[in-house]
C-alpha cells in the first residue's frame, strides 16, 4: 500500500513538472513569438536542465501539441457521462465543446503559428491520430450499441473535424474565445439539420 502511494507522488510530481513545461513554454511564446523561444529559454524559465526538458518533450513543437498526460482519462469520463440513447452527433459536439474548452491560450497560440510559422509537423499530427483513435473507438462501440451501422464512424467524424477545421479558420484571433465556440455550435447546427436545408 505505501509503495502505491509513493508511486502515485512520484507520478503526480512528473505531471507536475510535464505542466509546469508546458505553461513556461506557452508564457514565452505567447510574449515574443514561437521563432524567438529557444528549448534553453523554455528550460529556464521552468526551472529544469534541457536534459529534464526532454525526458518530457522531444521537440518545441511538441511542447504545443503533445496532449496532456491525464487528458485521454478526460475524454474517457466526459464520453461515459453522455446519455446511452443520446444521438452520437449530439455527443460528438459536446465532446469538441468541452476538449476546446480549457485550451484558449493554447488554441489561440496555434492559430498565430498558422499564420506565421510553418510549425504543425510530426507532433501536431500525432496529437491529432490519437484523439482521431480515441474518437473512433468510442463512436463506432455507441453506433452498435444503438443498433446502427458502426461503419459510420469514420463517415461522422470525418463531417465532425471538417465542421471544427471550418470553425478554426473562421475564428478570427481578435475575437473573443466564445466566438469560436458559436462557430462550432453553428457548424455542427447546420449538418445537423442537413446541408440541404437553408442557412
Amino acid at each position: 500500500m505505501e509503495e502505491k502511494t509513493a508511486l502515485g507522488r512520484r507520478e503526480r510530481k512528473k505531471l507536475d513538472t510535464w505542466r509546469a513545461i508546458r505553461h513556461a513554454a506557452l508564457q514565452l511564446i505567447a510574449e515574443r513569438g514561437y521563432a524567438n523561444v529557444s528549448l534553453d529559454d523554455i528550460a529556464n524559465a521552468a526551472d529544469v536542465s534541457r536534459a529534464t526538458l526532454f525526458n518530457y518533450f522531444r521537440s518545441k513543437e511538441a511542447i504545443l501539441f503533445d496532449p496532456d498526460p491525464e487528458e485521454r482519462d478526460r475524454w474517457v469520463a466526459f464520453m461515459a457521462s453522455r446519455p446511452a440513447d443520446e444521438a452520437v452527433w449530439v455527443s460528438l459536439e459536446a465532446f469538441f465543446l468541452d476538449y476546446t474548452g480549457g485550451y484558449e491560450t493554447k488554441l489561440r497560440l496555434q492559430k498565430q503559428l498558422q499564420q506565421d510559422v510553418p510549425v504543425r509537423g510530426a507532433a501536431g499530427q500525432d496529437a491529432s491520430a490519437r484523439l482521431t483513435a480515441f474518437l473512433t473507438d468510442w463512436l463506432r462501440a455507441r453506433l452498435a450499441a444503438q443498433g446502427h451501422d458502426p461503419e459510420d464512424a469514420a463517415f461522422l467524424l470525418g463531417v465532425a473535424f471538417t465542421a471544427m477545421s471550418t470553425a478554426f479558420a473562421r475564428w478570427n484571433l481578435n475575437q473573443d474565445f466564445a466566438v469560436f465556440h458559436d462557430l462550432i455550435h453553428r457548424g455542427f447546427a447546420r449538418v445537423g439539420r442537413g446541408l440541404l436545408t437553408s442557412p
